[in-house]
């Protein structure tokens, strides 16, 4: 599954346009790089989501391990059960 529609069917981003933004801007790694958003995103891959904090003045980092693929239209509670988080080591 490409990776902004992936983001957008896990409810982590909006819309596809937000996601595709985001990818193109650096702001979401597929194993820790930079990809594009038509990159193919598989059950096991880390999604890492970087998101500045302009108030404190750093930049917060949210990993997510891919545990299933949606196969259709999901609700956000079946979303959030499709992804885990990684703690940070």
């Amino acid at each position: 599954m490409r990776l902004d529609v992936l983001l957008f069917e896990l409810r982590l981003f909006k819309s596809r346009s937000q996601a595709s933004d985001a990818i193109q801007a650096g702001r979401v790694l597929l194993g820790g790089e930079r990809t594009k958003p038509s990159r193919e995103a598989r059950v096991g891959d880390r999604l890492t989501l970087l998101r500045a904090d302009a108030a404190a003045g750093v930049t917060r980092a949210r990993t997510l391990e891919i545990l299933g693929l949606p196969h259709a239209s999901l609700s956000k509670q079946a979303a959030r059960e499709l992804v885990r988080e990684v703690p940070e080591s």
